[in-house]
Formats: structure tokens, C-alpha cells, sequence
């Protein structure tokens, strides 16, 4: 019985390895820039000390989407999705020219969706 239990294969996501923060560098600074920093972190939804990390580590900090980011793209992926529909009946009933300059739009949306 132990050994069925040995073999039997976890379910599920396997668990992320996490490395732990153990060693740490003592920074001073003015209120002032403290402050800057507190604030250019909590517009990107981070903790100061996460932010400092990211800033030395990879010399940059990718900012989140906003909400009117999200839905901005959202209603964008809408709009590519009905063209594609559009141009699919299009391409049917036979008008081809008019599918091709559908297909151009949509490839214009879908550029700017991968753009960022």
C-alpha cells in the first residue's frame, strides 16, 4: 500500500520554486526621494522596496496595464473579431476585394494590440 502511494502522480500545477530574499543592502535617503520613490511605485502597484529591486536589477520596472488600458484592448480584440467575421461572409458571397481591405484593417488592429 505504501508503495502505490509513492507512485502515484501529483495532480494539479507543480509548485513554484521560490528563491528567498535572505541578504539585503542598507540604502539611505532623503524624505524627499523616498517619497518619489514611494509614489512612482504605488502608480505602478508595487511595493518601494520591489520597485528599487526591479530599477537595479534590470535597470527598468515594466509598468502594469490600467484599467482604461484593458478595456481599451478589450473592445479593440472585439472589433478585430467581428471584421474577421465580416470578411469570412465577405470572402463567401464573393466579394473579394472588399474581404482583402477588411483583412488589411484587421491586420492594422492586431498590430497595435502586439505593440505593447
Amino acid at each position: 500500500m505504501e508503495n502505490r502511494e509513492r507512485n502515484k502522480r501529483k495532480r494539479g500545477r507543480p509548485a513554484k520554486e521560490k528563491t528567498k530574499l535572505s541578504t539585503s543592502i542598507n540604502l539611505k535617503l532623503t524624505e524627499a526621494d523616498f517619497n518619489r520613490i514611494r509614489e512612482k511605485a504605488e502608480k505602478l502597484g508595487m511595493k518601494a522596496t520591489q520597485y528599487v529591486r526591479e530599477m537595479v536589477l534590470k535597470g527598468s520596472v515594466k509598468s502594469r496595464f490600467t484599467l482604461e488600458e484593458l478595456d481599451l484592448m478589450r473592445k479593440l480584440a472585439g472589433i478585430a473579431n467581428n471584421l474577421n467575421q465580416i470578411a469570412k461572409k465577405a470572402n463567401q458571397a464573393g466579394y473579394i476585394m472588399e474581404a482583402i481591405e477588411i483583412m488589411k484593417i484587421m491586420s492594422q488592429i492586431k498590430s497595435i494590440l502586439n505593440d505593447r
